[in-house]
């Protein structure tokens, strides 16, 4: 009961998480400039233009991603894509933040908007649904094996109180010769 009831929130959680990762592309990320208008390569490059970009060559392309990698972890029920996503979706931030930061003006939290704190934050969600939808296996009680002996251990059908069934000699009875009692 509580491992499906975890497993729904998990994936109730991620996704949301998914849905705002996507939906932070189209909020201002920074001074009024939206995501859809910040070119992704300038993420790799020396620092964020203020060239406007294509929606599909803008930050849209890292949520998008993140969002495609949250519905085949939905598919085949890898929790390990939905860390991977929430990962995909930090690391955009993290990368904006440092080209952003090179630039002449700087990093004010005064100018930050609300989309990069909505893709940290669905990524950090990302993140958290994969590990409370893992399903942890409870130990299994093993009934102990009780032994008369270090040296003897009962065959199956010696039970307590099975009369008919013969137990196994201890291990120096095998190892000694028999003797002739023929005198």
């Amino acid at each position: 009961m509580v491992s499906s009831t975890r497993r729904l929130l998990g994936l109730i959680l991620v996704i949301a998480a998914a849905v705002v990762a996507v939906w932070s592309a189209f909020a201002p990320w920074y001074g009024g400039r939206k995501g859809t208008n910040i070119r992704f390569l300038d993420l790799f490059d020396h620092g964020l233009t203020v060239e406007s970009a294509a929606t599909m060559t803008s930050l849209l392309l890292p949520m998008l991603v993140s969002a495609v990698l949250v519905l085949a972890g939905i598919l085949v029920w890898w929790r390990w894509l939905w860390t991977l996503a929430g990962a995909v979706a930090i690391a955009t931030v993290v990368l904006w933040g440092a080209r952003q930061a090179q630039n002449p003006s700087g990093l004010h939290s005064a100018l930050v908007g609300a989309g990069p704190i909505m893709a940290a934050c669905a990524g950090t969600v990302m993140i958290f649904a994969a590990s409370i939808a893992t399903v942890r296996e409870g130990r299994t009680r093993q009934e102990p094996i009780g032994r008369l002996s270090p040296e003897w251990t009962p065959a199956p059908a010696t039970r307590v109180g099975d009369t008919e069934a013969a137990g196994e000699p201890r291990a120096e009875e095998r190892t000694q010769p028999q003797q002739n009692n023929w005198d």
